[in-house]
């Protein structure tokens, strides 16, 4: 283990083996941290953090400061970062504002630079936010995302698996899982083909998923038809991996509690991508 000699550490805290924390860094609080991470110059940590294994937390990042909530009192509340994580410069991660919840992040994320995470958010595993994305108070972020550039995830918000967001986009309903999202306001604009391809999703699973797609967003049928179409595909899927990602995305629509995107490009300006 190798501290800093200006490094500050709260006598309350527990700090595991093999950790390397640099000048200045402030740990306050009876904060956990595990192993083998790296916690670079000038990074805070406060309150009830809990820090797994192998994060690189680079300096002026802020883990586990208070809520930017009107309705937070004070209290024991948490931050949780799982093991493998990379947080970049000035990336602020807030802790929960009610004892009973908690923020919490998962496992090989990467969080550039001025990202932000508000309280009692929820991020899943290996996914990128960039430079500046912030995702407001109780948002929900799944897995296998790349959040692109000053995007703004209002609060509760839910954001489905492998899908992708551009840059700019101001997002104020769920994002399907699997889907392009982009604008101000933001529109599906067809299936994450390249994310797709590169999580291992065989050319079936993608034409089923597109499919879905055309069903939901190209048919002009209500939601409640769609939702009737999809579950008839589901039935005649021929895999069961194309079984799991038809359920995956018939369940986040059914339990979208501020309703999916809707909105998608006029189909003169649709952008037709391959499989």
């Amino acid at each position: 283990m190798a501290i800093h000699q200006s490094a500050i550490i709260d006598k309350r805290a527990e700090i595991g083996k093999d950790n390397e924390i640099g000048p200045n860094v402030i740990i306050n609080g009876p904060a956990q941290i595990g192993d083998n991470n790296i916690i670079d110059a000038g990074a805070i940590i406060s309150g009830r953090a809990v820090i797994g294994n192998n994060n690189h937390v680079y300096s002026y990042a802020l883990i586990g400061h208070d809520p930017q909530d009107v309705s937070f009192k004070g209290g024991e509340t948490r931050t949780i970062l799982g093991s493998r994580n990379t947080v970049r410069e000035f990336v602020t991660i807030h802790r929960a504002t009610r004892d009973d919840s908690v923020t919490q992040i998962g496992d090989d994320n990467y969080l550039m630079a001025y990202s932000h995470i508000a309280h009692d958010t929820r991020v899943g595993s290996n996914n990128y936010l960039t430079n500046c994305a912030s995702a407001a108070g109780h948002a929900e972020i799944d897995n296998n995302i790349f959040i692109s550039f000053a995007v703004g995830i209002h609060q509760f918000t839910k954001i489905g698996s492998y899908s992708i967001i551009g840059a700019l986009s101001k997002i104020v309903q769920d994002v399907p899982p699997f889907m392009i999202v982009d604008g101000h306001p933001a529109m599906v604009h067809g299936i994450n083909v390249i994310g797709l391809k590169r999580n291992g999703f065989s050319p079936d699973r993608r034409v089923l998923l597109k499919r879905a797609y055309m069903q939901l967003y190209r048919s002009g049928a209500s939601i409640k038809s769609s939702l009737i179409e999809l579950e008839n595909m589901l039935e005649d899927a021929e895999s069961s991996e194309q079984a799991a990602d038809l359920k995956m995305l018939i369940e986040f629509i059914r339990n979208s509690k501020r309703g999916i995107i809707l909105k998608a490009p006029t189909e003169g300006t649709l952008k037709v991508t391959e499989i």
